[in-house]
């Protein structure tokens, strides 16, 4: 019963919260991560290779016994069993990691990285970059140029020092931008004036279904994605929005915006 005690209090303290975050919330604290690097003129971007899976039981047990940690907890063998049956699986080397797609994952994970995400901060304020992360997505930006190359050699052996946990950079997908190029961060473009965009292809995207709303074709499903995407643009986008009001009607875009759950409100 302790150990299921322990577990319901991860639950209560890291899960639940999350889940309950609207989705305009979840909207914003995107939109915020973008603003962040908007008014910078270069960025780069790196990745973690195999974010979730590589998280393993260990990890969590150190960020829940961490000294740094105020919500600090003592395990016991049975806690951390516990802990690894409900929250881990076996990924296809053998090892225990996060599961992608469970709800639990993003927010251990959190968790799990509190401690290097203060180490790469730290390090990115004293080189006078600014630092976000949105899962394995980790975005760095300046002022100075030509020194996003030099910092990213000091930001490897911050990473490398990290024990709990180890991620590993996807060198693949590591990519240096400016201001004079498209830049992405979490889904949306970074214009050449800072302004936000969802871009082209997503505008296409949802001019059709738009209009399918508009002539009854559109299914429960995609109709209540059209509807958060609608509040979505409202917050990033508002020109966007005002021109599709002037497309398809104001009356049209307010009945879509109004359709949630299992019926329209």
């Amino acid at each position: 019963m302790e150990a299921i005690g322990i577990t319901l209090v991860c639950v209560a303290v890291l899960v639940v919260p999350a889940l309950l975050l609207s989705r305009r919330q979840r909207h914003g604290l995107r939109r915020h991560r973008r603003e962040a690097h908007a008014k910078y003129p270069y960025s780069f971007r790196i990745d973690f290779k195999d974010f979730f899976p590589s998280i393993n039981p260990d990890d969590l047990y150190c960020a829940i016994e961490h000294p740094d940690n105020q919500k600090r907890l003592e395990l016991t063998v049975d806690d951390k069993e516990f802990l690894l049956n409900v929250f881990f699986i076996r990924n296809a080397d053998g090892r225990l990691g996060l599961p992608i797609g469970a709800p639990s994952s993003p927010i251990l994970s959190n968790g799990v990285m509190r401690s290097l995400d203060v180490a790469i901060d730290t390090f990115s304020k004293q080189h006078e970059f600014v630092y976000t992360r949105y899962a394995d997505d980790l975005v760095f930006s300046t002022n100075r140029k030509d020194e996003s190359k030099p910092f990213l050699e000091g930001l490897r052996t911050v990473i490398a020092n990290s024990q709990h946990p180890k991620p590993i950079i996807n060198e693949q997908k590591t990519m240096f931008m400016s201001r004079n190029a498209r830049r992405v961060v979490t889904g949306l473009i970074i214009n050449p004036d800072s302004s936000l965009s969802i871009g082209r292809g997503k505008k296409r995207h949802l001019r059709k279904y738009l209009n399918d709303f508009k002539y009854g074709k559109l299914d429960k499903p995609k109709t209540h994605y059209l509807q958060g995407y609608l509040a979505f643009i409202l917050d990033v986008e508002p020109s966007l929005f005002d021109r599709l009001c002037l497309k398809y009607g104001a009356e049209l875009l307010l009945l879509a915006l109004k359709q949630r759950g299992d019926r329209a409100i």
